[in-house]
């Protein structure tokens, strides 16, 4: 007679090894934990970066040399520090690209601006874009600098150079508007305005670009609010940020 248990057609139910069940749940467990931490670093490096800068609000922009990152670097109390530096790039005759006056290695420059969460405005000169670029990558800077060319030959290499990084372009007319918007197509950009410009131009280019630069027009009669109000600017560069910053808190 056949043994009763190889005859029975009832399944049976494998219970499996309790240590391997174990440690399936718990690699999901922190399989789900790193993604989760994932998410928040990506969302705290969004948060510092230029667009959600400019999505908050107006973005002071002042000459810095690079020396330093903290507010002390600029002469300002930390609770008046700039949003962003403006700093002057120079290349060396070894290739290295270094920030001036002095002698600063702008990697240095760009790491340590990272950690202070500050913005850079960076001016190419007669440095290579290509090189600079890669620098900025390097130091996953990409979405808190802003490059600023020095002739239309070296804005189309920025352009070329990475597809995300955010490249200004000056615009002194309407066909200057128009043609940088040509120029960029679909690369981000910013439109580069002097104070003096009629307000209509600024109006007519905050439609194709990112964001609008700008500098603080020096008159006695200035008023931060005023011109403002006619203007639609996301950046202000100016060699007294501290003055601006009272201004417009005098004037709200």
């Amino acid at each position: 007679m056949p043994h009763p248990d190889t005859t029975s057609d009832k399944p049976h139910k494998s219970t499996g090894n309790p240590l391997k069940r174990c440690l399936g749940k718990g690699v999901l467990a922190v399989g789900v934990c790193m993604l989760a931490c994932g998410g928040v670093v990506l969302h705290h490096s969004k948060a510092y970066g230029l667009l959600a800068r400019i999505h908050h609000g107006l973005i002071i922009c002042t000459p810095g040399t690079g020396l330093s990152m903290t507010a002390a670097s600029t002469g300002l109390p930390h609770q008046n520090s700039p949003g962003m530096l403006r700093l002057e790039l120079a290349s060396q005759e070894d290739g290295r690209v270094i920030v001036v006056p002095g002698s600063n290695q702008l990697s240095e420059v760009l790491a340590s601006s990272r950690r202070a969460h500050t913005l850079l405005m960076l001016d190419l000169n007669n440095t290579n874009p290509t090189d600079v670029v890669m620098l900025v990558r390097k130091a996953r800077m990409r979405d808190r600098v802003v490059l600023v060319p020095s002739s239309r030959e070296t804005t189309e290499v920025a352009l070329q150079a990475d597809p995300s990084m955010m490249v200004a372009i000056p615009v002194h007319s309407t066909r200057d508007a128009y043609a940088a918007h040509r120029m960029a197509g679909n690369h981000p950009y910013a439109a580069y305005l002097s104070p003096t410009a009629a307000p209509d131009l600024f109006t007519l280019v905050h439609r194709d670009a990112e964001a609008i630069i700008t500098e603080n027009p020096v008159t006695p009669t200035f008023s931060a609010e005023e011109f403002l109000a006619d203007r639609p600017v996301d950046i202000v560069v100016t060699p007294q940020p501290a003055q601006l910053t009272q201004a417009l808190a005098r004037d709200s």
